[in-house]
C-alpha cells in the first residue's frame, strides 16, 4: 500500500475513534467523570489525526506515492471493524460496554500503527503521551467496572503500557 493512502487511513481510523468517543461523552451527560473520560479521549484521537494529516500533508508527493507500507493491511482491517461493531451499538449501551469497547479499540494496534505512519514519513515524532491516555482508561475501567472481562482487559492495558514505557532512569548512585 502507497504511504498516502495508509496516512489516509490511519487517519480516518482516528477521526471515527474520536467519533466514537465524543458519542459515549454524549450519552454520559449525566455521569460527569465518564462524561469526562470520553471527552478527553475524543481529544487525544483528534491529536492523534491531526498528526497523520500533518504528517501527509509534509510528504513530497514522489515519496508519498513511491513509498510502500506493507503488512499493515490485517490489522487496519481489524481497527475498522472493531470501530464498525462499535458504531452500530447506539446511544443505550451501558458504561460496561462502553468501557470493553474503548479497551478492545484500545488494545489494537491503532496507535502502533500512527507511529508507523509518523516514523516511515519520517515526521518527528514527540515523546510517547499515550500512557495518559491509556492510564485513565484502564484506571478508570478498573474503579468503575464490575464485570470482570471489563476489568481484565484494564489490566491488560495497563500491563502493555507499562512494559512499553522507557526504563526508569537509575539514580547515579545505583551504578556503583
Amino acid at each position: 500500500m502507497r504511504l498516502f493512502d495508509f496516512l489516509d487511513r490511519s487517519e480516518v481510523l482516528e477521526e471515527r475513534a474520536a467519533a466514537l468517543y465524543r458519542a459515549f461523552a454524549a450519552a454520559r451527560r449525566d455521569d460527569p467523570e465518564l462524561a469526562a473520560l470520553w471527552t478527553a479521549l475524543a481529544a487525544d484521537e483528534d491529536a492523534h489525526a491531526r498528526s497523520v494529516r500533518e504528517a501527509r500533508s509534509r510528504l513530497d508527493s514522489h515519496d508519498g506515492a513511491l513509498t510502500a507500507v506493507g503488512g499493515c493491511e490485517a490489522a487496519l482491517n481489524d481497527i475498522a471493524q472493531r470501530l464498525r461493531r462499535a458504531e452500530e451499538l447506539g446511544p443505550d449501551i451501558t458504561s460496561d460496554r462502553q468501557l470493553a469497547v474503548a479497551l478492545e479499540l484500545e488494545l489494537s494496534e491503532l496507535e502502533q500503527l500512527r507511529r508507523l505512519g509518523l516514523e516511515t514519513s519520517q515526521c518527528l515524532l514527540l515523546p510517547r503521551t499515550e500512557e495518559l491516555h491509556l492510564r485513565r482508561l484502564g484506571h478508570t475501567a478498573l474503579r468503575r467496572s464490575h464485570d470482570d472481562h471489563v476489568r481484565l482487559a484494564a489490566a491488560l492495558l495497563l500491563a502493555r503500557e507499562r512494559l512499553a514505557a522507557p526504563p526508569a532512569r537509575k539514580p547515579a548512585w545505583e551504578h556503583f
